[in-house]
């Protein structure tokens, strides 16, 4: 199955850029796989976080908590 694709463009410091660059080139890939998988890292760490968080805002919010 194909996934659409969309183009974004973001600003970082150039030393940030050489460094992806020396990677992508390191692995064989373009610099947008090598962006692609870090921000899948970044996804899988922190959207676990965000969807938990959320889910133990809205129980203390409803006063389901924990007691002794």
């Amino acid at each position: 199955m194909v996934q659409e694709t969309i183009r974004i463009s973001f600003i970082t410091v150039s030393e940030k850029r050489v460094c992806l660059d020396r990677i992508a080139d390191a692995y064989g890939k373009n610099l947008s796989a090598v962006i692609n998988e870090a921000i899948d890292i970044y996804i899988d760490q922190h959207d676990w976080q965000v969807s938990h968080t959320g889910e133990k805002t809205e129980a203390a919010q409803s006063g389901d908590f924990a007691t002794d």
